[in-house]
C-alpha cells in the first residue's frame, strides 16, 4: 500500500464493537488492506459471521468475544490476540451504546450502562493495550467519539457526556503518548444510520431533518483518519461548520439550535 501515516497492513488491528455498524464495516476495510483483524464485541455469533466473511474473501480475522463491562476480560485481550494473531499494533475504541429520551425518563441504570460502555470500557481497553505499544515504541490508538462531544444533545445528555469524556481523554493522551511513538487518532462522526441508533431508539425523524451517513460511509471516515494519523477529524463538514458557529457566536448558535430542536420535536410521532 502507498499511503502516509500509520501503516495498517500487515499489522494486527483490534476493533471493539465489531459486531455491527461502523466496527463491522471498518473491519472489512482493514482486512481488505491486508491487516489481521481482531474482532471484539459481546455477540459471539455476529463476530463469527464477520470472521467467516473476511476469511472467505482471503482476509485474516479472528473473533474475540468479550464483555466490555468486565475489566478482567478486557485485560486478557492483548495476550489472547497476541497468541492468535500476533501483538496488536492498533486499537480502535469503537464500542458504544446510547439511550434516547428525556433525562428524567431514562432509568438511572441505563445511564450508568451508557457511561460504562462509552467511557469506562474505553479507558480500560486503552490501559490494557498501551503497555505493549510503548514497549515497542510504536502503535496507534483510535477513538470513535461523536460530534455530540462538541454540540448540544437534548434527549441524549448522558451519551453526550460520555463522548465529551472520550474526546477529552483522547486529546490528553495524544500529548502524553505521541512523543513515545504511540499515535492517537480521534474521529467524531455525525448521525449514523445504523443498528446502534436503532437500539438507542433514535427517532426516524432525526434522519429526515439532520444530515446522516451510513455505517459504511462513517467507517470510510475512520479509515481515512487512521491512514493519515489525523489527531482530530470531525467526519461531517456541515457539523464542523456548526461547531465553528457555536465557538465564535455562542448566543446566535443557541437561538438557532433551539428553533431547530423544536422543529425536530414537532416531526416526531
Amino acid at each position: 500500500m502507498n499511503h502516509t501515516g500509520q501503516d495498517i497492513d500487515p499489522h494486527v488491528v483490534a476493533i471493539t464493537g465489531a459486531s455491527s455498524g461502523i466496527g463491522w464495516e471498518l473491519a472489512r476495510k482493514l482486512a481488505a488492506d491486508g491487516a489481521h483483524v481482531a474482532l471484539i464485541a459481546r455477540r459471539a455469533e455476529r463476530l463469527s459471521q464477520l470472521e467467516a466473511q473476511i476469511t472467505a474473501t482471503g482476509g485474516v480475522a479472528r473473533a474475540f468475544p468479550c464483555d466490555l463491562t468486565d475489566t478482567a476480560a478486557i485485560e486478557s485481550l492483548p495476550d489472547r490476540i497476541g497468541e492468535a494473531l500476533g501483538a496488536p499494533h492498533v486499537l480502535v475504541n469503537n464500542a458504544g451504546r446510547g439511550a434516547h429520551g428525556a433525562f428524567e425518563a431514562v432509568d438511572l441504570a441505563t445511564h450508568h450502562q451508557v457511561l460504562t460502555i462509552n467511557l469506562d470500557s474505553v479507558i480500560a481497553c486503552t490501559h490494557a493495550f498501551v503497555p505493549q505499544m510503548l514497549a515497542r515504541g510504536k502503535g496507534q490508538i483510535v477513538f470513535v467519539s461523536s460530534v455530540l462531544a462538541r454540540l448540544p444533545a437534548p434527549e441524549h445528555a448522558v451519551y453526550a457526556a460520555s463522548k465529551w469524556g472520550v474526546s477529552g481523554f483522547a486529546e490528553s493522551l495524544s500529548y502524553e503518548l505521541g512523543p513515545r511513538g504511540v499515535e492517537v487518532v480521534l474521529v467524531e462522526p455525525g448521525l449514523v444510520r445504523s443498528e446502534f441508533a436503532a437500539q438507542a431508539s433514535t427517532p426516524l425523524a432525526r434522519y429526515r431533518r439532520v444530515p446522516s451517513k451510513s455505517s459504511a460511509q462513517a467507517a470510510d471516515e475512520v479509515h481515512w483518519a487512521m491512514r493519515r494519523n489525523a489527531r482530530h477529524h470531525i467526519a461531517d463538514r456541515v457539523v464542523a461548520s456548526l461547531i465553528g458557529v457555536k465557538r465564535h457566536w455562542p448566543r446566535f448558535f443557541r437561538m438557532i439550535f433551539a428553533v431547530a430542536y423544536r422543529r425536530v420535536k414537532r416531526q416526531q410521532p
